[in-house]
């Protein structure tokens, strides 16, 4: 797809106020370094349910622009999402029978930049539902162009851009909500927040001809290209159904 090799000298992602600890290397939690980064292989069950981050609160410093970046982006406590909606239905049908009962707060919507710890589920889940061999490594060296939605500490929502695609063109690589938390503006909030990070570049994306969040990009005025033939049957099995056809969006700026 033309993707550009970052510069050499901002390769390192790290924390703006570092921790003076050295990290714990434990037979359950291994570390790796690859391309000037550094992220955790973390086991299966915080693939499960989420993945620990002591310096969740502490701001980052993007190895791309030394720009540091907040621990949040957006903390949304408003959106209900159907999955957030049966969650409370399921805890009120336990204490039904309990009159003293009081439902805690839900906890928010956590839009975030990518740290190395989400890198693993996120990888999980990109091959759960788009195709085998995808890793987001690379994107560490970039995080200002991410946006990663937690609720709690489980990963509900990605969305990917690489910046310097071409002249004056940034690409948006991946945006996925998981199906269980769809039909919330999640999605319209990641493309919001990615364009707004690329502002006075053009922003291009291939989408599935068959893909129904085509809509939702039109709505914020991108205008299809090309379609694009067998654009996905170099990633897809050879067994899959999907649609392996595109459509090439731009948004002119």
């Amino acid at each position: 797809m033309g993707f550009m090799e970052p510069k050499k000298e901002c390769l390192g992602f790290q924390l703006a106020k570092p921790h003076t600890e050295p990290p714990v290397r434990t037979s359950e939690s291994l570390t790796d370094t690859r391309k000037g980064f550094r992220h955790q292989t973390t086991k299966f069950l915080y693939r499960l349910v989420g993945s620990e981050d002591l310096a969740v609160d502490q701001s980052i410093i993007s190895p791309y622009t030394s720009r540091i970046l907040k621990p949040y982006i957006r903390r949304d406590y408003e959106t209900k999402p159907p999955k957030l909606q049966l969650l409370s239905q399921i805890r009120y049908h336990l204490h039904r029978n309990d009159p003293h009962w009081m439902p805690e707060p839900d906890a928010p919507l956590d839009y975030c930049y990518v740290r190395p710890n989400h890198i693993p589920t996120i990888n999980s889940m990109c091959q759960e539902f788009f195709w085998p061999g995808i890793d987001l490594s690379e994107c560490l060296q970039y995080p200002d162009f991410s946006v990663v939605v937690l609720y709690k500490k489980v990963i509900i929502a990605f969305g990917f851009m690489v910046p310097d695609v071409k002249y004056n063109e940034a690409y948006i690589s991946f945006l996925f909500v998981h199906p269980e938390w769809r039909r919330a503006g999640i999605a319209t909030f990641m493309i919001y927040h990615l364009i707004q990070t690329c502002m006075g570049k053009d922003v291009t994306l291939h989408v599935s001809a068959s893909n129904p969040a085509m809509l939702l990009y039109q709505k914020f005025g991108f205008k299809t290209e090309e379609y694009v033939l067998d654009f996905y049957d170099k990633y897809y099995p050879l067994e899959s159904t999907e649609c392996k056809h595109a459509f090439f969006l731009r948004l002119r700026r």
